[in-house]
């Protein structure tokens, strides 16, 4: 879940901040421009979702077997 929390927080900070256009000296040179990937969002918030079900589902080890409980 952290992993997710992450990856989601980097995704919206290169969607916030501005692209950094450097100065160039000469205008015939031209640069390449950078793509921001959607990755780490996607990896993200399927991270999130696996550690949330991952949590959710999961027993405490001190818990009995269901067929063991006391009702």
């Amino acid at each position: 879940m952290v992993l997710g929390i992450l990856l989601c927080g980097l995704q919206f900070m290169q969607y916030v901040t501005p692209p950094k256009s450097p100065a160039a000296p000469d205008p015939a040179i031209t640069r390449p421009e950078h793509k921001t990937s959607s990755l780490p969002g996607v990896i993200g918030v399927a991270s999130l979702v696996v550690g949330i079900v991952v949590f959710a589902t999961a027993r405490r080890r001190d818990e009995p077997e269901p067929k063991n409980a006391v009702k």
